[in-house]
């Protein structure tokens, strides 16, 4: 099972690579190929921050997009401007995604998309090599800018987990005689609820499907920096031993 965890910066009205709403992609000739994001409603400069004399701003939003291209949970990690995230979330909804493809199969992709507000320009989104929580760091240093993500070590106190539901073992999996590792990556939010999981690898495909159902379920107690409620990213490994005979 293959999940792509990738970055996309926005920087000041149309999303790259976009394609236009009468646009498409011919199916036979995707190998590798990154998510891809059809802007169907524009991005618009809040008139509140014109007037207040605010002519530029960021906003970070991460997304998961399933295999059929559907958006299937969002989240905002960071602002300058609170009007900003609203005109995002705003909009988001309503786009269209391509999902990618590895190997010239669909998978699902976590993808963060930066969103650069000019009053002089227009929004798109590039492609950005720098890892999410190594550029969160640079962004916190940005006056003004509000980032909602910590790694673990940050944190005021060890994430505490309040209830963990083990994920099936193989033999209750029709996977007999069989063992393997799954390792699993997901944000817990600053209510504590596990969101976005994405396989980083896994030997059987029902092991997958076990781990995510299980952890979907996980709770911990509300992490913190620095007094305040943030996102964290965690990333897990299961190990699945068959019951001895």
């Amino acid at each position: 099972m293959h999940i792509m965890l990738s970055s996309l910066l926005v920087v000041a009205g149309l999303l790259a690579p976009v394609l236009g709403a009468d646009q498409s992609v011919k199916e036979g000739s995707k190998t590798d190929e990154p998510l891809q994001i059809i802007r169907t409603v524009n991005v618009s400069y809040p008139p509140k921050l014109l007037q207040d004399f605010v002519d530029a701003g960021e906003v970070s939003i991460m997304v998961l997009v399933s295999a059929e291209g559907q958006l299937m949970d969002w989240m905002v990690i960071g602002y300058s401007q609170a009007l900003f995230a609203q005109e995002v979330l705003e909009v988001l909804p309503r786009w269209k995604f391509i999902p990618a493809y590895h190997h010239g199969k669909a998978i699902p992709t976590r993808v963060e998309l930066k969103f650069s507000f000019k009053n002089s320009a227009f929004i798109r989104v590039l492609p950005s090599d720098t890892g999410i929580l190594a550029r969160q760091k640079i962004d916190m240093k940005t006056a003004g800018y509000s980032s909602f993500i910590c790694w673990p070590d940050e944190l005021d106190q060890p994430l505490d987990a309040k209830g963990e539901i083990a994920p099936m073992p193989p033999d209750q999996l029709g996977a007999k005689g069989k063992g393997g590792q799954v390792v699993v990556e997901y944000l817990v939010d600053a209510e504590g609820k596990v969101r976005m999981p994405i396989i980083i690898s896994a030997e059987e495909e029902a092991f997958a499907n076990s781990v995510l159902l299980a952890i979907s379920q996980w709770r911990y107690e509300i992490p913190r920096h620095q007094g305040l409620p943030v996102i964290t990213r965690v990333r897990h490994q299961f190990t699945f031993t068959p019951v001895s005979r």
